[in-house]
């Protein structure tokens, strides 16, 4: 039993972050795909290179508005004012 076990729990936290990549992905491309509508670019356009740059500069801003939102909400858990 535990040798079934322990290899399940060894990939737990990869799983949950490769879940958790998957999904900020699938965001970053949604948001992408809204930028190059709102600035009248045709995807079919653009390389792959150029669309993996755009979808990766997505994830990056989505990454440090998960880490501001993380960081305020701690503030206000710990009663600390912002201003």
């Amino acid at each position: 039993m535990k040798n079934s076990v322990l290899p399940q729990i060894v990939e737990l936290p990869d799983k949950i972050k490769e879940k958790i990549e998957y999904k900020l992905r699938q965001k970053a491309i949604l948001r992408a795909r809204a930028r190059l509508i709102e600035n009248g670019v045709d995807i079919k356009d653009l390389s792959d290179e150029e669309l993996e740059i755009i979808i990766k500069d997505e994830e990056d801003k989505l990454k440090d508005e998960y880490k501001t939102k993380g960081i305020f909400a701690l503030l206000v858990i710990l009663g600390i004012s912002w201003f």
